[in-house]
This record gives C-alpha cells, sequence and structure tokens, in this order.
C-alpha cells in the first residue's frame, strides 16, 4: 500500500469535493481517499501497482485535471 498526494484544478465546491472522492474510492486498487477543496488536493491510498499516471486518468475522467504527484 501506498499513499500519493495529487494536486487537483477545476473543483469550486463541496459537490465537486465530494464528487472526486466517490469516483475514485470506487476504483479498483484504491483503499482509501481524501480530498482537500481548500489545499486543492486529493490524498489517495493505492496498491503498489497503481501508477500516477493512472490516478492522474482517473482525475480526468471524473471531470478534473490533475497537476500530479506532490512530493510531501
Amino acid at each position: 500500500m501506498k499513499k500519493i498526494i495529487l494536486s487537483i484544478e477545476g473543483m469550486s465546491c463541496d459537490g465537486c469535493r465530494n464528487r472526486l472522492e466517490k469516483f475514485l474510492s470506487k476504483k479498483d486498487g484504491i483503499s482509501n481517499v481524501k480530498v482537500s477543496l481548500e489545499e486543492k488536493k486529493a490524498y489517495i491510498e493505492c496498491d503498489d501497482d497503481i501508477e500516477v499516471a493512472k490516478l492522474n486518468e482517473f482525475v480526468s475522467d471524473a471531470g478534473y485535471e490533475s497537476l500530479g504527484e506532490v512530493n510531501s
């Protein structure tokens, strides 16, 4: 299990945050998601074999833009 933080653009309200959290949490290999509207970040716990590019694709499929991984 690994933890990845993505920078997210395109969210404007709590509805956006909820939508992205629910969308990502339904994807195979993702065990936990917390999206922060204020920080514009998605905190994701996922299987070790899931690449950041795949997570970026999931965010795009949900209608938002991932600016990539944030190094914490």
